[in-house]
């Protein structure tokens, strides 16, 4: 979006020409121009950010939610390697006892794993400070589980 001033057309505010200020009705001159300029500028910026934290926020939710669908659907994986240490335990064989909670403590591993990558990748969002970051800004929730 653009704000000019043209002395035959008047302000040009977002592609609409206005022969007097839009808000009082006057006639512009030098003083509204440039208060008119000044305050579009800074509504221009504080729509930026407010878009920039937008897109953040909603990249944050779709980190959260690819987190949250890969941790349930792979809960499965776990409740199959408790399932595989109950059953050892009641069958006392301490080999595969210990075979089967150290798959367990891999699976458990490989989850917190994916959670701090997820915990980081809000760090790093919340940082975020320019679209051009933004753009950058990659999250791969196939970490292997």
């Amino acid at each position: 979006m653009s704000c000019e001033y043209f002395a035959d057309k008047g302000m040009k505010i977002d592609g609409n020409y206005w022969l007097v200020h839009p808000q009082t009705g006057v006639a512009w001159n030098d003083t509204s121009i440039a208060d008119y300029k000044q305050a579009y500028e800074a509504q221009q910026i504080l729509l930026a950010e407010t878009r920039l934290n937008d897109e953040k926020s909603e990249k944050l939710k779709s980190i959260k939610e690819a987190v949250f669908d890969k941790l349930s659907n792979e809960q499965w994986r776990v409740q199959k390697a408790q399932e595989h240490v109950l059953s050892a335990e009641l069958a006392g064989d301490q080999a595969e006892i210990g075979l089967c909670k150290a798959h367990l403590a891999e699976l458990l591993a490989q989850r917190e794993q994916l959670r701090q990558a997820s915990d980081e990748a809000e760090e790093t969002l919340a940082q975020i400070s320019t679209y051009e970051e933004l753009e950058e800004f990659t999250f791969d929730v196939n970490i292997s589980l």
